[in-house]
């Protein structure tokens, strides 16, 4: 498999991941970004610090997944240091680079933690794998 395709389909899944998290967010009357502040600054003095820096950790995660989207698309050297740097923060926050597992939960009738989780370190294994055999037989 070409090191291009591999990167145009984690690009890809990026992409649906924005668009889910953007269309979600306006279907419930919220901004993203925006919302999850607000409702951290709702409730800070109940979560403390924890919440704090979660949601650094979301903002951060989230941004660079815009940012890995566009490096997927453009075929760049640097996404598997970027894929690196991002799993495990993904792991940590329960994002998987498969945006399908989330439409899972919320339309689905998957509610197992444990499958949830196997299919969280499934996506991530799999994204990491394929990066760098693609990058190690044929760099884009």
């Amino acid at each position: 498999m070409k090191a291009r395709y591999v990167y145009l389909f984690w690009g890809g899944m990026d992409l649906i991941f924005i668009a889910w998290v953007c269309v979600s967010n306006f279907l419930d009357g919220k901004i993203p970004l925006y919302s999850d502040i607000q409702s951290y600054v709702r409730l800070s003095a109940e979560q403390e610090w924890v919440g704090g820096v979660l949601l650094s950790l979301s903002i951060v995660l989230n941004i660079s997944i815009v940012i890995s989207m566009v490096v997927f698309f453009r075929c760049m050297k640097q996404a598997r240091y970027l894929v690196c740097v991002q799993t495990p923060f993904r792991l940590l926050l329960v994002v998987p680079s498969l945006p399908f597992i989330p439409m899972l939960v919320k339309y689905g009738e998957v509610t197992s933690v444990t499958i949830l989780l196997g299919l969280l370190v499934f996506s991530e294994a799999t994204k990491l794998v394929s990066i760098f055999m693609v990058h190690k037989s044929q760099p884009c």
